[in-house]
């Protein structure tokens, strides 16, 4: 495993505002994200920074998996994709529906 480098402290800050993005960004603007997200798998097969972490060519690594080995816990790589695809960007948007309209909170940056 590679020792960590710029790249992957670029991949945390924005690992970081995505699950901090309920606080501060409208949740119609975390969904356009998400769509993003979805559109670059599409598009590269993978997140673009995971491949230029990686050099992997099929998709057998995510920055989490990275993160969870990196300190010594040994996961299922194929779970922790599919956590990353379909349940993580589904639990930021549940978390911004509760914050901003069932709590009231309003974000910083709004749409």
């Amino acid at each position: 495993m590679k020792k960590f480098e710029p790249i992957n402290y670029l991949h945390l800050f924005i690992i970081i505002l995505a699950w901090s993005s309920p606080l501060w960004l409208d949740w119609k603007l975390i969904i356009a994200g998400i769509l993003i997200y979805y559109i670059q798998l599409l598009i590269f097969g993978n997140c673009i920074l995971t491949k230029l972490e990686f050099a992997s060519k099929i998709r057998e690594m995510t920055f989490y998996s990275y993160l969870l080995e990196k300190v010594g816990f040994k996961f299922n790589r194929a779970i922790i994709i599919i956590l990353a695809d379909y349940v993580f960007p589904y639990v930021i948007l549940g978390l911004s529906l509760m914050i901003q309209i069932v709590l009231k909170i309003n974000p910083f940056i709004k749409l």
